[in-house]
């Protein structure tokens, strides 16, 4: 007999939802403890989806940390301005090469601390429990 407790919302109640905070240890962290946090947080939080924060990202522009229009990074992070699943952007973006590390860029403000706009996010993570 198990004894394991299930959440459960009754229908037109209110659903949890949790924000991926970036820790500030994170951003001094090296790529493989980065790709760490975030592997965490993602495993307790499955249903995670990706948003572009208004009035850092417009409406269909990408974020200033990516230096070109163009290319294999742009492309992917287009994939993270239109917000969809943590899961399914993980998927699209291996295929293209890339992944946790555009994912980690957009929630630090850029791929490294020279960027201008290290330090400000361009994305959030948010799951529903």
């Amino acid at each position: 007999m198990s004894n394991t407790a299930s959440k459960t919302t009754k229908p037109g109640s209110p659903s949890k939802a949790t924000t991926f905070k970036v820790p500030e240890a994170m951003r001094h962290a090296v790529p493989k403890d980065q790709n760490a946090y975030l592997g965490v947080w993602l495993a307790a939080n499955p249903t995670a989806r990706i948003a572009p924060i208004v009035g850092v990202v417009a409406e269909g522009c990408l974020p200033a940390y990516l230096r070109s229009p163009n290319g294999k990074r742009a492309d992917i992070v287009r994939m993270m301005v239109k917000g969809m699943s943590v899961a399914l952007f993980l998927k699209e973006a291996r295929r293209l090469g890339g992944g946790y590390t555009d994912l980690i860029a957009g929630l630090l403000g850029g791929y490294s601390p020279s960027s201008p706009t290290w330090g400000k996010p361009a994305f959030t993570l948010t799951a529903v429990a």
